[in-house]
């Protein structure tokens, strides 16, 4: 048993919900389940400490999304408006953000004018776009407000982290100032306000962001990126300062609470909650963004679009013929083959994921999904070969509809390659050679071929060897 949300915590006078590096994981990390994460139960946290009767922000250190393609802006819309929705106050530009592009940051970043003090901003002191310090996008700074309390908070970018230096290089619309030519302006700014307390969301190294804390000790917490994913959770103290980090993918959640009342020592509380199932439920307005999301994915055709209309040729030259065309000479091993749940793949997209019956969400129009569930998709970098499965709604012509059909699921052709040249070496009874290109060894299958899918976050409990024994099949009948 996992002890209650902050066990043993008095009321503080503000509370606020640390966050950052999601890389995309709207949902737990994983699909499968019992796995930490997840943006809908984040959304119970913030409830629930609001059901105690706490003052709560939310704010987040950047990095939320993890490619830079059509799908990714959709995600970060999705992303940024369940922020809105939960009551986070500021977003640090990271390298992550400025890949979607400067215009689409400036169009999303916008204020609610009814409710302007919960508003979500995009927060970069050192970063300038287009030569224009007074943009607003993103924001030097901003003061927010928690029940009584002021908080100044601002954001910094490393100007040489993960490939911001080379994103300068080739964006002549775009700055990254040092922080030390802008923080003594900003914290002089912010001052004017009389903040209770100031915030820096550190955009950079943990190194870099530990010298900051140092250099500008005004700051009383700052939120570093770069760290672990799985941070041990204990704040790192310089000097009056305290050093946090909420680790990756949202896994975890960082909460601090502000206690004016107590000792300059004792005024700052800090604990990681894991965002586990068990105590931390979906929230219906969450799981409508996603919905939202898998809807806008369908509208936008992204899944039949997903390489921006450029054909990916497999490296073999060859093409996908479906299972089918296997199982008319390899007859046992397409038997086998269809009683395992890899051939079920792509109807498994159709269902809730597990440990979340309430909330079911068809998949089957999302690329990041349906690359590890059907036939013809590079698993890791999520793009679909020239031949390989498209959705029968985004299908150009009937061939295409009747090769949708034969590619559903993890066929075959996803462990053996694609197999059209095969197929043309068996009709020329070359069947020595025909053999030699689609063998795979166990051995190449266990290094090279089922981690592809079956990596640490979807699958954590894979065991090859007993795996194996599920699917195993013999060769020529």
């Amino acid at each position: 048993m996992r002890p209650p949300l902050l066990d043993g915590w008095d009321k503080p006078a503000a509370t606020i919900v640390v966050s950052g590096e999601q890389h995309g994981y709207f949902e737990p990390c994983g699909c499968t389940g019992g796995q930490l994460g997840g943006m809908s139960r984040r959304g119970d946290l913030f409830k629930q400490l609001r059901d105690r009767g706490w003052a709560v922000t939310g704010l987040d250190v950047g990095g939320s999304v993890q490619r830079q393609r059509a799908q990714d802006l959709l995600k970060f819309k999705a992303i940024t408006e369940s922020m809105r929705l939960l009551g986070y106050t500021a977003l640090a530009i990271g390298p992550e953000e400025l890949n979607l592009g400067l215009d689409n940051l400036i169009g999303l970043n916008v204020s609610n004018e009814a409710e302007p003090k919960t508003s979500l901003s995009f927060l970069a002191a050192n970063v300038v776009f287009y030569d224009t310090p007074d943009l607003g996008t993103p924001k030097p700074f901003r003061i927010v407000e928690v029940g009584d309390v002021k908080i100044g908070v601002t954001a910094i970018l490393g100007a040489d982290f993960n490939g911001t230096a080379l994103m300068v290089q080739n964006n002549k619309d775009l700055k990254i100032k040092k922080p030390e030519e802008v923080l003594p302006g900003v914290i002089a700014e912010m001052k004017k306000q009389n903040p209770d307390f100031m915030v820096l969301l550190s955009h950079t190294s943990v190194d870099e962001s530990r010298s900051l804390a140092k250099n500008y000790p005004d700051f009383n917490l700052v939120l570093t990126a770069g760290g672990p994913e799985d941070p041990d959770g204990v704040p790192e103290k310089i000097g009056d300062s305290l050093l946090l980090s909420a680790g990756r993918k949202g896994k975890s959640i960082g909460v601090v609470g502000f206690f004016p009342q107590k000792e300059k020592k004792d005024r700052f509380r800090f604990q990681l909650v894991e965002v586990d199932g068990d105590r931390l439920k979906d929230t219906k307005e969450i799981v409508e963004q996603m919905r939202q999301y898998q809807r806008a994915l369908y509208d936008d055709k992204l899944a039949g679009n997903h390489s921006d209309n450029i054909p990916i040729e497999h490296a073999s030259g060859a093409k996908f013929v479906g299972s089918a065309k296997c199982g008319e000479c390899h007859t046992k091993a397409f038997e086998v083959w269809k009683g395992t749940p890899h051939a079920k793949a792509f109807e498994s997209l159709k269902h809730a994921r597990k440990g979340a019956p309430d909330f079911g969400i068809t998949r089957i129009y999302d690329a990041e999904c349906i690359a590890c569930h059907v036939t013809g998709w590079d698993p890791q970098n999520v793009y679909r070969y020239s031949t390989g499965f498209i959705n029968e709604e985004f299908a150009k012509d009937d061939p295409q509809k009747e090769m949708s059909k034969l590619l559903m699921g993890v066929g075959c052709e996803n462990c053996h390659g694609p197999g059209s040249k095969h197929i043309e070496l068996v009709e020329a009874d070359k069947k020595d050679e025909a053999r030699k290109l689609m063998k795979v060894t166990l051995e190449q299958a266990k290094k090279n071929v089922c981690y592809s899918c079956h990596d640490h976050d979807n699958s954590p409990h894979f065991d090859f060897e007993m795996y194996w024994e599920k699917i195993k099949h013999p060769g020529l009948d």
